[in-house]
């Protein structure tokens, strides 16, 4: 067995697909909401005989690789690896390159795993830092759950123990644990200094970089590790290893501003809580949420500062068809709220929360909206919140909401909500070319009824009633269902096509049995297929004969007379057939 052919035997599709998505059981396929267009409804069917995930609103899946491509946007030998690795996957002959690049992350995830080796030893060691944990509350089972560790109050000790243990000057670099602060200068500082250290891990589990809160009198409270190799700010969220296995069975993440938040979070009882680290929330961050919750509740800080990344957050959410819902404390954090009255904390985060809009609504139903200038600003924050919303039906039972916190009418509020959109609308691009794969899924009329024999074997006769096409998948295709034995079940492994065919060919059954192709009684599909057989050779000589035609009058131009004659010969063979099958 080959490389690829192991790979898809250990990784089943189901369980690929269900580590970024919510699987529902469906007959003998699965449904989700498809991650790669804004999807309102099921449109990614995951076929386990098969072994194929395919959308066929965008058109995008296929088998494990083409899915892991597409879902983490790598090229085909990065899938390669990365599934080779997952499941235990020896992969041979690898080149130079791809060998050294993948020894160098090696490196770089053994120099940050020895660095929290360091910090945690540090932690153990330092008073100041225990003191520290004492004052802020931090109890000894949350140190050991998110492994927290100490930077100590030195310009080198991680960097000199680093280079100890054998790593180099550029790995300590490229790892973001030291700071060059120019490159002419040989001397090469910690990033980390006095700092109570977090681990982040990237959803998968791999540490990919750390998080440090002074606990001295540093102007910057808070530093984290710089893009590199192995980490980006925008596509990771602290503890989402942890949160996404309580957010399987909630259905919902809970979005805090800060590492004390999710450990107060985390305290009370709240395992589904994430937060992003050094910068704010991305539409990254987002496509990675909807891939394990359908809601995201927001808890963040009661400030202003605090409402605009709500509302950042809940416009780049509605835009991925997120539910965003609020809780409110009255502390000015949940870190706080942990400390005031845990029980109570413990209470809003498990059932206090509120679609967000409803909160918007409520806190402008607050104020005095007695004069037009009071109700212009209070239409500037909500116009854009409704122009959002994903559905129709959602804007109108918002609409209806807020028509009556203005005191006005419905048909007035949505006269200024369209006069908005028509404002801010952006030119259209097409969602389903900019997912389509490179070379195409749509299927020719020829290719689906070549699909319907794929699905009634004892009908094969009825292959002579279909002209044979020349070329491409469809040509291979017709060829190994002529040959494959009359009667007998057609399967990937059974039917005689080229490799690189064999995915599209289950994409071809997958959507004829998608569509209920396969439920015909034999009367009706012998109808269907002779149908489907008229429609494809009626479009095959069509195609057959503007290309012919393109090409006597290229002859004719270049004063090819016996190539002209020739064509010409052929386009009255095809006119024939053309006559007979109308």
């Amino acid at each position: 067995m080959d490389e690829v052919s192991e790979i898809r035997a250990r990784l089943p599709i189901e369980e690929l697909v269900g580590q970024y998505c919510q699987l529902k059981k469906k007959g003998r396929t699965f449904v989700t909401l498809c991650p790669f267009h804004n999807d309102t409804h099921p449109s990614l069917t995951v076929s386990p005989d098969k072994g194929i995930a395919y959308c066929f609103a965008c058109r995008t899946g296929g088998d494990i690789f083409s899915f892991y491509q597409a879902i983490e946007k790598v090229d085909f030998p990065q899938a390669l690896k990365d599934l080779a690795e997952r499941t235990g996957v020896e992969l041979q002959d690898r080149s130079p390159k791809a060998t050294m690049e993948k020894d160098e992350k090696a490196r770089l995830r053994a120099c940050l795993t020895e660095a929290h080796r360091f910090f945690q030893e540090q932690l153990h060691s330092s008073q100041q830092a225990q003191d520290y944990l004492k004052k802020r509350q931090i109890a000894s089972e949350l140190i050991e759950t998110f492994t927290l560790g100490y930077a100590p109050d030195s310009f080198s000790d991680t960097y000199q123990h680093l280079l100890k243990q054998g790593f180099s000057r550029s790995e300590i670099l490229a790892a973001g644990l030291g700071v060059q602060k120019e490159i002419r200068e040989e001397r090469i500082y910690d990033r980390f200094r006095n700092r109570l250290v977090f681990p982040i891990f990237d959803q998968r589990g791999d540490l990919v970089a750390f998080g440090g809160r002074t606990i001295g009198e540093d102007d910057a409270k808070y530093i984290n590790s710089s893009d590199g190799p192995l980490y980006s700010k925008s596509l990771v969220l602290f503890n989402l290893q942890r949160a996404k296995e309580a957010a399987r069975e909630s259905k919902r993440l809970i979005l805090v501003e800060g590492y004390f938040d999710v450990l107060a979070c985390h305290r009370v009882g709240a395992a589904n809580v994430v937060a992003v680290s050094g910068t704010a929330l991305t539409e990254q961050h987002v496509k990675l949420l909807k891939r394990y919750a359908e809601t995201v509740v927001l808890c963040l800080d009661q400030d202003r500062a605090g409402r605009d990344a709500a509302e950042r957050a809940f416009l780049l959410c509605a835009k991925e068809g997120v539910q965003v819902s609020c809780v409110t404390i009255e502390e000015k954090d949940p870190d706080e709220a942990m400390k005031s009255d845990p029980e109570k904390l413990r209470k809003t985060l498990e059932s206090g929360d509120v679609p967000y809009l409803d909160l918007v609504l409520r806190e402008i139903g607050a104020t005095d909206l007695a004069s037009a200038p009071a109700k212009h600003d209070a239409l500037r924050r909500l116009l854009p919140l409704l122009d959002a919303l994903p559905t129709a039906v959602e804007r109108q039972h918002y609409v209806a909401r807020a028509a009556a916190v203005f005191a006005t009418t419905e048909a007035a509020l949505a006269q200024d909500l369209d006069h908005f959109t028509r404002q801010n609308i952006a030119p259209v691009v097409s969602r389903e070319a900019a997912v389509r794969p490179k070379n195409g899924d749509v299927f020719t009329s020829m290719e689906l009824t070549l699909g319907l024999f794929l699905l009634y074997p004892k009908l094969r006769p009825l292959l002579k009633e279909l002209i044979p096409p020349e070329e491409g998948f469809a040509a291979e295709l017709y060829g190994a269902i002529k040959e494959a034995p009359e009667d007998a079940a057609v399967t990937m492994e059974s039917l005689a096509v080229d490799p690189k065919w064999k995915e599209r060919v289950a994409i071809l059954q997958l959507y004829c049995e998608h569509h209920g192709f396969g439920e015909w009684a034999e009367t009706l599909a012998i109808r269907e297929i002779r149908k489907n057989c008229f429609q494809a050779n009626k479009e095959m000589l069509t195609l057959k004969q503007k290309e012919l035609s393109s090409r006597i009058l290229e002859a004719h131009r270049a004063g090819k007379t016996l190539d002209e004659a020739q064509l010409t010969t052929q386009y009255q063979q095809v006119l024939k057939l053309a006559r007979m099958a109308m």
